[in-house]
């Protein structure tokens, strides 16, 4: 895929675009049926979920809200089919007079599969294609493409191990970086997991439908941005930590919650004029951070307490 090189520019302006055909199929899609999918990292299965996050610090707001599905199609063996689907969308409001785009959206589809390898390793691929920009003008610019692959070793039935290698194409070119992931038993109600680089979860399970964790979350990503921004592109960079609760309804409706602190969230625009570069940073450090959802889950490790 062939990307132009892009330097930060200072004459982005927020101006408000006109609503496309397009735009409003592809919302009505994304709506209906589409969702995302859901971390490698968690000792359970999330079929399906549904989430609103917020974000405040002084005068800067940010409001994100996620919608998934995740469907494994067991086969032959013990191997599955994998198909997961996504949409996320950003709402920003920034108070100082930086230049920033005021809603982001990406829209993702996944396929993959799962393969036991025997001797406890299993193999899982995954292919993840995504529209990732503002949808003002929605062209095959917008598209990226990724993968994952991911070994698992069940040393015993307390200790996971997994490794892998993550690689996306972002605007701003490859991202690719390896995978370390990890699943401890601690005890019969506390659980250490996590994938490295992106995510640490530390969980306790309080009674037989709670669970309380601790969570760390690191991502960088990025966003086309329309014609009228040059098409560049908005990359995103955001460390989060932060408390949770998890509380089954049943034995897999799922309500969740949490509240925390991000120390670093920060917005950076790029656009292809070529103008003398000044930083278009908009940083939202420091925020507090809440958010609550709906999941469908299956988890394995439940048990009577």
């Amino acid at each position: 895929m062939y990307h132009q090189q892009l330097v930060p520019s200072t004459t982005i302006k927020i101006a408000p675009s006109p609503t496309l055909n397009m735009k409003k199929y592809v919302h009505t899609l994304i709506l209906a049926t589409l969702l995302q999918f859901s971390a490698f990292s968690q000792p359970y299965t999330e079929l399906s979920a549904l989430k609103f996050q917020k974000y405040s610090a002084e005068e800067n707001e940010a409001n994100e809200y996620s919608t998934a599905v995740f469907i494994p199609i067991e086969t032959k063996n013990s191997n599955y089919f994998i198909f997961g689907a996504g949409y996320n969308k950003l709402s920003l409001k920034n108070s100082s007079n930086q230049p920033l785009v005021s809603n982001l959206e990406a829209l993702s589809i996944q396929l993959g599969g799962l393969i036991n390898l025997g001797n406890d390793w299993s193999m899982t691929t995954l292919l993840v294609q995504k529209i990732s920009s503002d949808f003002e003008d929605l062209s095959k610019k917008d598209y990226q493409i990724g993968t994952i692959a991911l070994l698992t070793k069940q040393l015993n039935e307390h200790v996971k191990y997994k490794l892998g290698l993550f690689y996306n194409q972002e605007f701003w070119g490859p991202q690719i970086f390896p995978i370390l992931g990890f699943d401890f038993i601690l005890s019969d109600k506390l659980r250490f997991f996590g994938l490295l680089p992106r995510m640490i979860n530390l969980e306790y399970q309080i009674s037989k439908s709670g669970y309380l964790g601790f969570k760390f979350n690191m991502k960088r990503t990025s966003y086309r941005l329309s014609q009228q921004y040059a098409h560049g592109y908005v990359q995103e960079f955001k460390i989060e930590t932060q408390a949770y609760i998890d509380y089954y309804l049943n034995d897999k409706v799922t309500l969740y919650g949490a509240f925390g602190y991000a120390p670093i969230r920060k917005y950076k625009i790029f656009e292809t004029a070529g103008l003398l570069p000044k930083d278009n940073l908009v940083r939202f450090d420091n925020q507090l951070m809440a958010h609550a959802g709906l999941a469908i889950r299956i988890r394995s490790d439940r048990t009577e307490k």
